[in-house]
């Protein structure tokens, strides 16, 4: 997973923005070190509209970022679960498919002799 701590300062700005429409109950659920770090690392020059948000225009950084808040603090038991499990899920996936790519099993059968 990418580092929460290399994403683009615009994303912080927008997932700022976006965890500040929460409910109060929702938010006081997110610790103060992490609307801290967001309100040191984000951009605010950038600017997201109401419109950005209904057609899901915001960085793709800005969704990993609310995907990581919300499974760590946001998400009941029950949803950190069925999050986990898709993520194994897709781990195997991935790694069926580099196996097929790179099987060291047939590694040197496309080598050309010489």
């Amino acid at each position: 997973m990418k580092n929460l701590y290399k994403l683009n300062p615009k994303s912080y700005k927008e997932g700022y923005d976006l965890m500040k429409m929460l409910s109060e109950d929702a938010q006081r659920k997110i610790p103060d070190e992490i609307w801290q770090f967001l309100e040191a690392h984000m951009d605010l020059n950038h600017k997201i509209t109401t419109e950005d948000i209904e057609k899901n225009n915001l960085l793709e950084d800005t969704n990993l970022l609310l995907a990581i808040i919300y499974k760590s603090y946001l998400a009941s038991e029950e949803e950190k679960r069925i999050i986990n499990a898709k993520e194994a899920s897709i781990k195997i996936k991935k790694e069926e498919i580099a196996y097929k790519k790179y099987n060291p099993n047939d590694i040197f059968k496309n080598r050309k002799k010489s």
